[in-house]
């Protein structure tokens, strides 16, 4: 009996070895395939592949650079209004695009009427109060009728202002000459030159150019649609041109010294936003939103968000965009 028992209990030892030994080979198998997967950090922003990757062929890296771009803006553009000759001796009329603009702006005049008379009546009281004519009463009351007048004023030139008109400066403006507005991007604003030249094709005159200059560069900007107004000065003796009128505009700027990347570097996200992966050392891989301008010669033109020098992925950036949506075990 003592003899049956030591030879189970041998054969217990091997069985318990056995499959200690293959425990042991699971688990560095596995070990091994966790080391192979690539980590992904921040939420899908960062992955790092480890080293045991000898090559990545699937990614192509390229340098942001410096390259000379022929910039040109085109942009919708409207006839905001027309400054016509009138019956009456030295007086201009203004045809204006739409009827809230034509109101707004006979606000202004009256507001500015309304504002000169208070003017005068808060001088005289006050002349009156010095002399002890007018008791103080009448004073704070004329000043009071002042201020309101100024805060109607104020309101209905910030209005004007906002839709791209500036009363004193349409009150320069000759007869025969039309004022267009065209909205362009924010970013690209500051390639928008003051006084010039543009060139402008009308949905009207199909074929035919109008020349026109800048007159006024971005003086509010859009909350919502992140776009300045531009106002284009165009001369329109034949009155061809009229207040609505809808067409483009092309900015000619010449050529310019960028920063650019491969076109193929730039990610459209699903939230609209631009975005390139970026990389140091071929395996650290971080995204990196961007905002982009112009294109040319297959390049991007990078506006804010990367310097020249740095290296990003030309090829393969969907791949890792994609990555913190599959599960690593699959």
């Amino acid at each position: 009996m003592i003899k049956i028992a030591l030879i189970s209990l041998a054969i217990l030892m091997i069985v318990i070895t056995f499959q200690a030994c293959k425990g042991s080979e699971k688990y560095t198998k596995t070990l091994e395939t966790s080391s192979s997967v690539p980590q992904v950090l921040d939420e899908g922003n960062e992955i790092v592949f480890p080293g045991s990757i000898l090559d990545l062929p699937q990614f192509k890296i390229d340098t942001v650079h410096e390259t000379t771009m022929e910039l040109s803006i085109s942009a919708p553009v409207y006839n905001l209004v027309s400054v016509i000759k009138s019956d009456i001796i030295g007086k201009k009329l203004y045809l204006f695009e739409n009827q809230d603009i034509t109101d707004l702006y006979s606000s202004y005049l009256t507001s500015l009427a309304t504002m000169k008379h208070s003017s005068l009546v808060l001088q005289r009281v006050k002349s009156l109060f010095a002399h002890g004519i007018a008791p103080a009463k009448d004073l704070q009351d004329a000043e009071q009728d002042y201020a309101s007048t100024q805060t109607s004023l104020a309101d209905n030139i910030s209005k004007l202002t906002a839709a791209g008109i500036n009363p004193k400066e349409l009150e320069q403006a000759p007869a025969g000459s039309i004022w267009a507005i065209a909205d362009i991007d924010e970013e690209q604003i500051g390639e928008i030159k003051l006084y010039s030249r543009v060139d402008i094709e009308y949905d009207a005159y199909q074929g035919e150019h109008f020349s026109g200059v800048i007159s006024s560069v971005g003086e509010v900007v859009d909350p919502v649609t992140r776009k300045e107004k531009v106002r284009i000065s165009i001369i329109n003796p034949d009155g061809k041109l009229r207040p609505g009128m809808f067409g483009t505009a092309h900015f000619l700027n010449g050529s310019m010294k960028v920063v650019a990347v491969p076109s193929t570097s730039v990610i459209r996200e699903d939230n609209g936003a631009m975005s390139v992966w970026v990389t140091s050392d071929y395996r650290h891989f971080k995204m990196r939103q961007v905002r982009i301008g112009q294109q040319s010669n297959n390049d991007d033109q990078i506006l804010d968000g990367l310097k020249p020098g740095e290296l990003v992925v030309a090829k393969g950036g969907i791949f890792l965009s994609n990555m913190n949506q599959v599960d690593p075990t699959d």
